[in-house]
């Protein structure tokens, strides 16, 4: 890939990354954190410049990585945190929580893989804030198609996971 090439891309995603990040940190950190998180984000990116063409969406793989960008810089400052001794009632919960959440990913994920491919691919790629417009462009169907696939994976994933939590 060309530096040109790569720039375009850039500065064609900066502003919807920004925007993903600014809404993946909320309320918990400064807007400039967001700038901070984008910044990393392509620098990455441009370390994988050599391997883009690879992909069929740089841009999903861009989001793909501002979110793991941010979900780190979260368990970064959640772990200085975190107090060195607390007592075993708060670890016993802390670790109850863990269990909770570790088991409903693993719902999750295995939900996600009973679905069809091209439902499971609209479905991360709406999850990962894309626009029905863009999804559709990407996958080279029209916008009702999209909705539709989209809101029918939702719906087995909804009842492959109430079928989870009967078992």
């Amino acid at each position: 890939m060309t530096i040109e090439a790569f720039e375009h891309i850039a500065k064609t995603l900066r502003p919807r990354l920004v925007k993903l990040c600014r809404r993946f940190l909320a309320t918990r950190q400064l807007p400039e954190d967001a700038e901070d998180m984008v910044q990393d984000t392509l620098f990455r990116l441009w370390q994988m410049r050599g391997q883009l063409d690879n992909y069929q969406s740089p841009e999903a793989l861009a989001v793909t990585i501002a979110k793991n960008v941010c979900i780190d810089h979260l368990r970064k400052q959640h772990m200085a945190l975190m107090p060195l001794e607390s007592d075993e009632a708060e670890d016993s919960q802390h670790a109850d929580q863990s269990l909770i959440t570790h088991d409903t990913q693993t719902q999750i994920q295995a939900a996600l893989e009973h679905l069809p491919a091209t439902q499971r691919r609209m479905l991360m790629m709406r999850s990962e804030g894309m626009t029905i417009n863009e999804i559709s462009t990407i996958c080279n169907t029209t916008q009702q198609s999209t909705r539709t696939m989209i809101s029918s994976a939702r719906r087995l994933m909804l009842e492959l996971l109430r079928k989870g939590g009967q078992q």
